[in-house]
């Protein structure tokens, strides 16, 4: 499959099962996932806010899922020049990736769905 990154809302919605967390299984079992500091960061910021929403037991298991996510990324601060970009962003989702130079060229911006229904 390739060079994955997976955006902070497909990560974080993967802890809740479903859709997401099925694209970010396929991700870890079909290539090379990757995160950014940014993304990190974002994710840290997430889990930070809904604590107080999920309780001491739930954040505890949120951040568990999300340490062992982590470990098994590379933790890039340069482009990684991934072939996908998984994410429930609709901004994100409405770029063009060829009309964005900083962007790699055949990066595809896609959902988690439209990441699974992609071939191996």
């Amino acid at each position: 499959m390739g060079k994955v990154v997976i955006d902070a809302n497909v990560f974080v919605s993967a802890a809740f099962g479903g859709v997401p967390l099925d694209a970010v299984s396929k991700a870890f079992s079909t290539g090379d996932v990757f995160l950014s500091p940014a993304i990190i960061g974002e994710i840290d910021g997430t889990i930070q806010r809904l604590s107080s929403k999920m309780g001491e037991e739930k954040t505890g298991y949120l951040l568990t899922l999300w340490k062992r996510f982590q470990s098994h990324c590379t933790i890039l601060r340069i482009a990684a020049k991934a072939d996908f970009l998984v994410t429930g962003d609709k901004d994100l989702l409405a770029v063009d990736p060829g009309t964005v130079a900083v962007l790699p060229d055949g990066l595809r911006i896609v959902t988690p769905r439209q990441f699974l229904e992609k071939g191996p």
